[in-house]
Parts: C-alpha cells; structure tokens; sequence
C-alpha cells in the first residue's frame, strides 16, 4: 500500500508532468523528498533518478519544451524547471574513483547499482509513478527504527565524501538525537582531517542545519569528542550555556535564532566572532547578527523594568535585543530570574516600535539651520523622548524642543 504522502507528492502537478515525458523505468523519486514522506515530515525540495544519461535527459526535456539547467552535468545532474520551481534530476551512476568529494562515475541504468553508491539507506530509496517503492537497503526499516544508517561499508563510505561526516550528525538530529554509535564515531574521528576537502560553503550550510535543530545539543557536544571544532570551525566550543538556551528555545517554541545560538557557541567573544566570521561564508545578515552578539549590551540584566525594557527594544531592535536575553538567560545560573527573563522575551514578541513624530523642520521652525547641530537636537529629544518611556503628546515634545533649543543659544 502506498504511503499517503507519497501520493500527494506523485499527484503534484510538476511531478506529474516530468513522470508523463519520461517512459516507464526512466525515471524515479529518490532522496530526502522520499525520506521525508515516509517519516511524515515536510517534502521540500523534490529529486529523481534517471536510467539515462545527461545527455539523454537533456533531450527529453527539450523535446517537451522544459527549462533546465545544466551546470551539474559533469556530476550526472540536470535541473528541470517547471513553473520556477527547480526539480534535479541525477543519472544513476557507480563511482569508478573518488578524491574525497567528488567522484569519477560510469553511468548505468540499474537503480540497485545506483543506490549502492549512496550514503545512508533511507536515502536509497526509489519510488516510480505508480508509487512503487524500491527499497534495496531496508531504508524503510531503519526510518522505522529511526536509525541513522550508513550503506555498506562505513569507512569506505566516509573516505568516498567526507562531506557524509556532517551529513551523519544532521541526520542524527532528524531521527536519532540522544544516540550515536561509538565504533562510527571512532571512524568520523580517525578521518576528520578529510572535512579539509570540502568547501567552506557546504561544511556551513550544515553546521547551520545542525545548529538550528531543536536536538542540537547532543549532537554538537558528540561532535565536539570527536574533534571536528577544532579542525573546522574554531572557536565553537559546547557547553552547559548552550544546552540552556537551546532547551528554552525549545520551550518558548522560538525559530531563526541560529545566530543566537552560534554567538553562544562562540562564546560572546568578538575576537572569536571575528575570526569564525573571516573563515566561514556566513551572509552579510548573519554576520551583522552575529556582531550585534559579540559584546552583550550591559543594560540587558534579568531585573530591568519593563520601562528599561522598552527603551532598550528601541535602542537595539526586537530581533536584537530577544536575542541578547536569551544569551543573558543561558549565562544565568539562578533558577529563581527564569520569570524574569521569560517576561522580557513576552515584552519583545509584542512589542511595536512607537513612532519618534518631531522632524527637521520643527527644529528649523526653532531657528535652528540645517547642520550637525540640527541632528545634535533631534538626537537630544529622541533620547528625552526614550527615557520618558515615549511620551505620547505632541505638546511636550514641542515644548522640550523649545527648552533644548533655547539652552543652546
């Protein structure tokens, strides 16, 4: 019987249409789309696995009048595009020789061979149009089990792409989070040297996917044994901080704070923040997120009032300032200041920045001519305006205008 959530996948429209202008036994699902329909979690981006080779596919897809793109052919991949929405499909292939990261491959059209070249056995698993499953490594067992599964040998399958090293832990945060086997962490530390091989970009994309995981914590800290921070990623170091904001995190049922949650790994330090920083292709967003957590603002204390709170949301910004909380609130050891802080992250979720309403021309309108002293006064109010929690009349705010201007002259 055919899982439901692969129906809903095979009866997708694009789906549909790359199966109808291909034959029979051209072409199949395969990889996380799979994966993750068969563990009930959400299908994102949708893979296939051909028994023809690029070349052939290319044809196929042309004939039918299909966009695609074809960079990743020297790999065996083509990517299709239907309704902007872009859809690999990959050549089955065995490997003939492989550096580490990139493999040298004969093409055939057997999928069993195919999946042999494959990491984890629940990634090994095909589904045709009519919602077949071809499953040659009991992948569906171990999802099952939520087992994290290597295909074959385990080192061999390391030494092919050592990128699978990373790929193991994230998989472990899915579906096995609170236990990894020791033999395969003996192996992963007898070749972390290989993640060498492996572009900053890819090591990123999922140090980032790990640490953003609700299950992070376990993982990070295994990881950490086996001593891949201190061949990759420098300075990231997992303690009992990190397992406190990830377990609120996980309370407060809060999502985007990777930045969050790298600052504490990274200790808050800005020298080390920097440095992971100049080593790793984070984004300009990332990178100013993660600056802003570099030194935490001093006013951000678990007893500050909800006045001191507002004006401090004002100064630093909503995402700032909740993140800067809850780094505090990791670092607190007293358990009696958890209201505290959980307020403070209530008082940020609804907090809407007041409008400051006095501009240039009411200063002009002062006398005051455009310049660096004009911006000095308007700086002034907004500050008077802050500290008396943004007093909401416009006939104060003229009158301190008045004051400021005339203490002035």
């Amino acid at each position: 019987m055919t899982n439901q959530n692969i129906k809903d996948v095979l009866a997708m429209t694009d789906v549909q249409k790359l199966f109808e202008i291909f034959d029979k036994n051209q072409i199949y699902l395969v990889g996380g789309c799979v994966r993750n329909a068969f563990s009930n979690r959400d299908v994102k981006d949708i893979d296939f696995a051909s028994t023809l080779e690029p070349e052939q596919v290319i044809r196929v897809l042309d004939k039918n009048k299909i966009k695609f793109l074809d960079i990743g052919k020297e790999h065996g991949t083509i990517t299709a595009i239907i309704n902007n929405t872009k859809y690999e499909i990959t050549s089955c292939r065995s490997d003939i020789k492989t550096d580490g990261r990139h493999a040298v491959v004969d093409y055939t059209s057997d999928i069993k061979v195919d999946s042999n070249r494959r990491d984890f056995t629940f990634n090994a698993i095909y589904v045709d149009q009519s919602g077949d499953t071809f499953d040659f490594h009991n992948g569906l067992k171990d999802l099952e089990k939520n087992k994290v599964q290597f295909i074959g040998d385990v080192e061999r399958r390391i030494q092919e792409d050592y990128l699978r090293i990373l790929r193991f832990f994230r998989f472990h945060c899915e579906h096995s989070p609170d236990h990894i086997s020791e033999s395969e962490l003996l192996l992963i530390k007898k070749h972390i040297n290989g993640l060498k091989k492996v572009s900053k970009e890819r090591l990123w994309i999922e140090l980032k996917n790990i640490i953003e995981h609700k299950n992070s914590s376990y993982i990070l800290k295994k990881m950490q044994d086996t001593g891949l921070f201190s061949q990759v990623f420098q300075g990231i170091i997992v303690g009992d901080s990190f397992e406190k904001l990830n377990n609120n995190l996980v309370n407060l049922n809060l999502s985007g704070t990777s930045m969050c949650k790298l600052a504490i790994l990274l200790n808050n330090d800005e020298k080390i923040i920097n440095s992971f920083i100049s080593e790793n292709p984070l984004s300009k967003i990332e990178q100013n997120n993660l600056i802003n957590l570099s030194n935490i603002h001093s006013s951000i204390v678990s007893y500050m009032s909800m006045r001191e709170a507002r004006a401090a949301l004002y100064r630093l910004g909503k995402d700032n300032f909740t993140n800067q909380v809850l780094c505090q609130w990791s670092k607190d050891s007293n358990d009696k200041t958890t209201i505290n802080w959980r307020a403070l992250i209530e008082v940020a979720s609804s907090w809407s920045k007041p409008k400051f309403t006095v501009k240039a021309s009411d200063v002009i309108n002062m006398g005051i001519s455009e310049g660096p002293e004009l911006g000095g006064i308007l700086e002034e109010l907004e500050e008077w305006w802050i500290n008396n929690d943004f007093i909401d009349d416009q006939f104060s705010l003229i009158e301190r205008l008045k004051a400021i201007c005339f203490a002035r002259h």
